[in-house]
């Protein structure tokens, strides 16, 4: 089920989101973001860069390579509308 805009900009106006445009962002790049990457950018304690990511896949906004190392990540098609539709709806 799709939730409304409004509960998902609450629910990933936060480490959540930036996690996302960041993966995004360096997928554009590389065509995948590395886990320490990710960790990097928010400055946040390994677990808790895990519980983001593990939200993230959750709701299929991600996808995990789990069995390399170093992990990649790579953004879904559905990760990318949410974050163009966020970005939508603040502009």
């Amino acid at each position: 089920m799709v939730q409304p805009i409004t509960l998902l900009v609450k629910k990933y106006f936060n480490n959540n989101l930036k996690a996302l445009a960041k993966i995004i962002k360096l997928s554009k790049q590389n065509g995948f973001a590395y886990y320490h990457e990710i960790k990097k950018y928010l400055n946040r304690e390994r677990n808790q860069v895990s519980t983001i990511l593990g939200k993230l896949e959750n709701d299929n906004l991600i996808t995990r390579d789990k069995d390399h190392r170093p992990q990649k990540i790579f953004p879904t098609l559905a990760g990318k509308e949410l974050l163009k539709k966020i970005v939508d709806l603040l502009s």
